[in-house]
């Protein structure tokens, strides 16, 4: 990992982080979501030593770079962080970091964030119940997220954006209702005036739906369905109405839906993409005349000992070790949280 360094080797102030230098912090998470692709083929979990990154950040500063983004599956989880901060400090660059995970925030990481002009800090509780966060192996407890709330307002930073995913595995229509219930709950703790008396700005709700992914323990979790997805996002949408500093984003339903499509389909879904492209990219278009069954790659629940199209790909995931994982999700969906 030290051998070379790990920053983007093409910069344009067109792209989407163009205003800031990226520099990689590492490889793989140990984590281990159950939803989550890179956390099964990025294994093992490996970090670039601080004592290279000071180097790299040094240059950067050099070479007249103002702001530095960290990059990384879990930079939170980067064992030297508080020291790596310092770093960036001393050599006079502001600091952005992406998503952050609500159990490893810290007061220094949070205050260097601030001083580093962070307007708006990020997470992924991905589930508004502890019960489903258990059940993907994201175990953030509501108490820890109100605690980053704390943390956000102490330090003046006044936004925050949150990550959540619908159409999980084991999801019910009370976790869909409890991310409303969530929200205002993170509200009345940041609903208040920071050091300096200024209110807080906006809570964002990102949705995105659920798709299941090769090589991951949901590898066997149908599709939730586009229509099912839009009625779970009305009624997240029509539940946090009535806050007026709460915004949702949220992809099209539908999008997901052909994401599924790629994501689970075999060689016969070729065709499709061949009549995409003649199309212009219209894939809309291409759905309607093509003449294979969409759902039976994407909402059809998959068996145990079905043969997957990906299954001869050797990406160093055991897919024993995966079937493992899916049926302790099956498992822990049922064990109340407080018998953890």
């Amino acid at each position: 990992m030290n051998a070379f360094e790990t920053i983007a080797a093409v910069k344009t102030p067109h792209a989407e982080y163009g205003h800031m230098a990226l520099l990689e912090v590492g490889k793989g998470c140990g984590r281990g979501c159950r939803f989550c692709l890179e956390g099964q083929v990025y294994r093992p979990v490996r970090h670039r030593s601080v004592e290279a990154l000071r180097e790299t950040v040094a240059r950067m500063a050099a070479s007249g770079e103002r702001r530095v983004g960290l990059v990384g599956a879990c930079v939170s989880d980067y064992p030297w962080l508080g020291e790596l901060l310092k770093v960036i400090e001393e050599n006079g660059l502001e600091l952005s970091i992406s998503s952050l995970r609500a159990d490893s925030l810290t007061e220094d990481l949070v205050a260097a964030l601030a001083r580093g002009g962070h307007r708006t800090l990020t997470m992924a509780p991905e589930a508004g119940t502890e019960r489903l966060r258990w059940a993907v192996r994201k175990p953030i407890s509501d108490a820890q997220l109100m605690t980053a709330c704390d943390l956000v307002r102490s330090h003046g930073i006044p936004n925050l954006k949150t990550y959540f995913m619908i159409g999980q595995p084991t999801e019910t229509s009370e976790d869909i209702e409890a991310i409303v219930d969530l929200a205002g709950r993170m509200l009345e703790r940041l609903r208040v005036p920071d050091a300096t008396g200024r209110p807080f700005g906006r809570l964002t709700l990102s949705i995105s739906s659920f798709v299941p992914k090769p090589w991951t323990p949901f590898q066997w979790a149908p599709f939730d369905g586009a229509e099912s997805l839009q009625a779970k996002l009305e009624i997240i949408k029509r539940g946090v109405r009535r806050f007026s500093n709460v915004r949702v984003l949220h992809e099209n339903p539908r999008e997901a839906a052909l994401q599924a499509l790629l994501a689970r389909g075999d060689r016969r879904v070729a065709d499709f993409l061949e009549l995409a492209a003649s199309y212009g990219g219209d894939w809309r278009r291409a759905l309607r005349e093509w003449p294979g069954d969409a759902e039976f790659y994407t909402t059809r629940d998959r068996p145990i000992g079905e043969r997957l199209p990906w299954d001869h790909f050797d990406v160093g995931v055991k897919k024993a070790g995966l079937l493992r994982e899916w049926e302790r999700a099956q498992t822990e969906s049922t064990v109340a949280v407080g018998a953890r």
